[in-house]
């Protein structure tokens, strides 16, 4: 989906992404509340940090037992590392919380060569019918 790049869209994509992760992911509740955090950071980061008007967020499972995130927000630039920020900073701890949990959840995460667009790949619990 594309969403415009303003505070208010990190919610939208948050409540498409919590029915898309229980209802037909059928992620459960606890795993699919820290993807709620780690999308959150992203969107956030792209809304901060991208220089266009909207960013997209796609999502889908390319095979059984895994999920595919992006967020990409159209702005090329040197892919971001998590930070060490001072102990004070109210901000730059995003992309470590968001390694951490993609870490927790045993999935994986990076950068598109360009900067632009941010991925995770997490495992699904396979469901048996």
């Amino acid at each position: 989906m594309v969403v415009p790049s303003a505070p208010s869209s990190v919610q939208v994509v948050r409540r498409v992404v919590r029915a898309w992760t229980r209802c037909h992911c059928q992620m459960p509740s606890d795993q699919a509340d820290t993807v709620l955090v780690v999308m959150s950071e992203l969107c956030t980061n792209a809304v901060l940090h991208g220089s266009c008007d909207a960013f997209d967020v796609r999502g889908w499972v390319p095979a059984a037992g895994e999920l595919r995130l992006e967020v990409d927000d159209r702005t090329p630039s040197a892919p971001p590392a998590p930070g060490s920020p001072e102990t004070d900073a109210e901000s730059g701890r995003g992309l470590f919380l968001v390694d951490a949990l993609i870490r927790e959840l045993g999935g994986e995460w990076g950068f598109s060569p360009d900067g632009a667009r941010v991925w995770c790949a997490l495992p699904l619990p396979v469901v048996v019918r």
